[in-house]
């Protein structure tokens, strides 16, 4: 029982406590629960319970001050990057940053081209870090952007060591959609890939979540062993693609210093969620996903 629930029985209430506290915290939950797609009006609506017109207000508030992005075209909401700049620092990922952000630095002067850290968030991957390139044609995340497991290297990096379980709950929850012609769309090609990942240590988006584009990540892991974020570099296709091998072991080779930096030890360890190849289950619901 909550305390507000504890003082209604005993007929008091708590002076401190604002309601709309409550109100504007329900309203980020809905739109937490589809972070990469978006939220219609109606729909944070009925998850909340309130009164549209009392939604509608506090979601027109929180867009004007910059917290929630409203798509000009669907109308629906999402909570936006600056959202998530308010708690990069206070997430339980603040050592990883401190540790990572050196080395990150090391492979922007390296190559020059822009260095991206992301982690896990309900099926997607959310950046939390980007060392942005100098070059004036240059490709670099968004803090607070979300990206699929299927179709980037940070996203690949992470799903290659979830259980089969995790990886079906984030197919079933955002799709396999195709962003380039290049994107991998059948859960069968996705595992093979995912394989390829586990083998070589390092995931390859090649111009698979936006064209022209080709990044390189690796995934971090921290002492139990799990996948807990993904370094990536991205940048121009023409750029990488003549310096990949490079890239790749420069890439290797940073997250693997920051996982031993983490507490990571993969001698003392066992394989990392699921390493065998196991593909993905399928269900009649979702054959139409397969390409």
């Amino acid at each position: 029982m909550t305390r507000k629930s504890k003082l209604m029985r005993r007929g008091g209430r708590d002076k401190n406590f604002v309601g709309v506290a409550q109100k504007l915290f329900s309203v980020l939950e809905a739109l937490s629960q589809q972070p990469k797609s978006g939220v219609p009006l109606d729909e944070v609506t009925q998850i909340t319970g309130m009164a549209k017109t009392t939604v509608f207000r506090l979601l027109y508030s929180m867009v004007k001050l910059g917290y929630v992005d409203q798509d000009p075209v669907t109308n629906l909401y999402s909570l936006s990057g600056r959202f998530f700049e308010l708690g990069t620092n206070a997430l339980p990922y603040q050592r990883l940053t401190v540790i990572a952000k050196p080395l990150m630095q090391t492979l922007l002067l390296t190559f020059g081209e822009s260095v991206n850290l992301a982690v896990p968030l309900n099926g997607l991957a959310i950046y939390i870090m980007v060392l942005e390139s100098p070059k004036a044609h240059r490709v670099a995340a968004t803090v607070g952007e979300f990206s699929y497991f299927h179709s980037t290297s940070v996203g690949k990096s992470i799903a290659a060591y979830l259980s089969a379980e995790e990886k079906e709950e984030a197919i079933l929850r955002h799709g396999m959609p195709p962003m380039t012609q290049s994107t991998i769309t059948s859960r069968s090609a996705l595992e093979e890939e995912l394989e390829k990942v586990r083998r070589e240590g390092v995931a390859v988006d090649n111009e698979e979540n936006a064209p022209g584009i080709i990044c390189v990540g690796g995934p971090i892991f921290a002492s139990k062993g799990r996948p807990i974020a993904a370094l990536s570099i991205s940048g121009p296709s023409i750029r990488i693609s003549q310096n990949l091998p490079a890239i790749k072991k420069a890439v290797r080779e940073t997250v693997q210093k920051i996982s031993m930096l983490l507490g990571y030890n993969p001698s003392h360890e066992g394989p990392p969620a699921e390493v065998e190849n196991t593909e993905l289950r399928s269900t009649p619901a979702e054959q139409n996903i397969s390409s």
